[in-house]
């Protein structure tokens, strides 16, 4: 062997541990940035998911289905958390779900937590509700008064059971 091929395979093994030693390294920050990703969509495409685990539905107030997409269904529910969080419990949890259509697994929530007892809020949210009933009503040209009529003599009938409902599912 000639010093020539000698130098040249040392140079060469010189250049390739020191590629491999960069591929290495490469590899380790595209794992760590891999990693930093998959917990940022975890934490993204989870959230208002432990809040919704951390509740229960309410017997008495349905879900309401929300325009959806050819994969997907958007549910609006209102939900009774007894979880403390800052400094809070027994809390109305609404919420919007987004579920996969075929499996109707949640994907994704958003919910607003309003304390049982914040008449004024509750009052608020009623009120815009009923706004929305009456614009509906309206545009329609259906009778209000009838449709009202129907939702305070449900509310009177089923108001008891409502009641002891809350108080189950709640600690006072």
């Amino acid at each position: 062997m000639s010093n020539y091929e000698t130098s040249s395979e040392e140079i060469f093994l010189k250049k390739f541990e020191k590629l491999s030693l960069k591929i290495e390294q490469l590899t380790d920050e595209i794992s760590k940035m891999k990693t930093k990703l998959d917990k940022n969509y975890k934490v993204n495409r989870t959230f208002g998911l432990k809040s919704v685990r951390n509740s229960e539905p309410l017997e008495f107030a349905k879900d309401v289905m929300g325009i959806g997409s050819p994969t997907k269904r958007y549910l609006l529910s209102l939900r009774a958390i007894t979880e403390e969080w800052k400094g809070r419990k027994n809390d109305i949890l609404i919420t919007i779900r987004q579920q996969e259509k075929e499996t109707q697994m949640d994907l994704k929530s958003l919910g607003i937590r309003i304390p049982i007892n914040d008449i004024k809020n509750i009052r608020v949210l009623a009120k815009q509700i009923l706004s929305l009933l009456y614009i509906s009503c309206e545009l329609r040209g259906l009778a209000i008064n009838e449709i009202l009529r129907e939702i305070i003599t449900e509310i009177n009938n089923d108001g008891h059971k409502m009641v002891q409902e809350i108080k189950q599912k709640m600690v006072f």
